[in-house]
């Protein structure tokens, strides 16, 4: 019988990273895949995934341990699955895969990001100027992530514009990590030397 032992209470800051990544891509990855599902639909029956009626889905019952057969080589499915419960991010109650309280938090606020990317720019550039101390380089690196993702572009070592109006959960983020002291938000209209902006999002 297939097992998803969990012994984790957050994700890991790499697999989010990765997991953010697959969701805002266009071809979504099965760990994507999974948690978009159980986000729309809270929660799916492992035979949702693999109905015993096509062909294809057989060798992944065999694992599942739908049908009492033999066991099928290695599937990525099948290790992204175990990843996303041993992260925290699913839990599996028999043959039913639900997301978890922390599950739910992270993917409504990776869907609210790719949210504040689709709206319509309304023609005003944001500036994010920061000065975060080296004891708190983490949350000062995540900063940098989170602005990235959102297509921000650097133009000094720590002073970042982008189109897009930072999440309502970034800014909860930045303050629950004790960083509003040390970041400055800033909504300008016009940009006087647009060389430096070399992306396609400000073309």
């Amino acid at each position: 019988m297939f097992d998803l032992a969990y012994n984790r209470d957050m994700p890991s800051a790499k697999f989010e990273s990765r997991l953010t990544k697959s969701i805002f891509q266009k071809s979504l990855e099965s760990t994507g895949i999974i948690c978009l599902a159980l986000f729309e639909c809270g929660k799916i029956t492992l035979d949702s995934f693999f109905p015993r009626q096509y062909s294809f889905s057989r060798p992944y019952r065999k694992l599942l341990g739908l049908e009492i057969v033999e066991w099928p080589k290695r599937n990525t499915f099948l290790e992204n699955l175990r990843r996303l419960k041993k992260q925290g991010i699913i839990e599996k109650k028999k043959n039913i895969l639900t997301l978890s309280k922390v599950g739910q938090s992270l993917i409504r606020k990776i869907i609210n990001k790719k949210k504040a990317l689709s709206q319509k720019w309304d023609g005003k550039y944001r500036l994010v100027i920061f000065d975060i101390p080296e004891n708190k380089k983490w949350s000062r690196n995540w900063l940098r992530k989170e602005l990235y993702l959102l297509q921000y572009i650097q133009l000094q070592k720590s002073v970042f514009v982008g189109k897009h109006p930072l999440p309502v959960d970034i800014i909860k983020d930045i303050k629950k990590f004790g960083l509003e002291k040390y970041v400055n938000y800033l909504l300008i209209d016009k940009l006087y030397d647009r060389s430096r902006l070399k992306h396609e999002n400000f073309h």
